[in-house]
């Protein structure tokens, strides 16, 4: 359905096969794009199944991936410099059995320190988490830890940026989601500043089983 903003205003959506667009005054009709009946080749097939794969894995954390990345650079987005990465190096396996290797997933970026000799040991929903800290450029004591944590089986991620530790306090534990217990989880943590206008790279902690 198109719109029209009063007696003479411009026009917007669609009206039959065209669709209206008005952008700085001027208006823009197109035909709407028709469906092809030519068979999709198998490279068309492979990229696509690759593409849907890398999409569904991030999307839930878009937010925090779009958050780290601008402060490096305005004019890309987190999510889609993380989406190339993998789509080019991390994704393994034949079509259509593709598959992500978390291990060589890049994911938050940015100019802190990241953790260093980190250790996570799992509990049904209880996180146990390690990690030195050592006093050098961009490394503060106030930087707070964050947690990436993707399900496996459920195939989705879980984010906790505020679990209140502290890049001084080297150990803390958190509380997993209930429905993440006696699951394997794939793990990743980084560092925001106080201020949350800077991150560190994450770092991939491996596969854990929470039972």
């Amino acid at each position: 359905m198109a719109i029209q903003r009063g007696l003479f205003g411009p026009i917007s959506g669609k009206i039959g096969d065209r669709v209206y667009a008005t952008v700085n005054g001027v208006t823009y009709v197109r035909s709407l794009p028709r469906k092809s009946t030519i068979p999709a080749t198998e490279k068309q097939l492979i990229q696509r199944a690759k593409f849907g794969l890398v999409s569904r894995f991030l999307h839930p954390i878009g937010w925090i991936l779009n958050s780290s990345y601008k402060v490096i650079n305005r004019k890309k987005t987190g999510i889609w410099v993380s989406f190339r990465q993998i789509m080019d190096v991390a994704v393994r396996g034949e079509y259509p059995d593709f598959e992500i290797d978390y291990a060589k997933a890049n994911l938050i970026q940015g100019h802190l320190t990241p953790p260093r000799e980190t250790c996570v040991t799992a509990e049904k929903q209880n996180l146990n988490l390690s990690w030195s800290f050592n006093q050098q450029v961009n490394s503060y004591s106030t930087d707070e830890l964050i947690v990436l944590v993707y399900c496996i089986s459920l195939k989705e991620f879980w984010c906790n940026d505020k679990t209140g530790l502290r890049r001084s306090d080297e150990c803390g534990s958190i509380i997993l989601p209930e429905e993440y217990a006696e699951r394997e989880c794939c793990f990743w943590l980084f560092y925001r500043s106080v201020t949350q206008n800077a991150y560190s790279n994450s770092v991939y902690l491996g596969k854990v089983n929470t039972y």
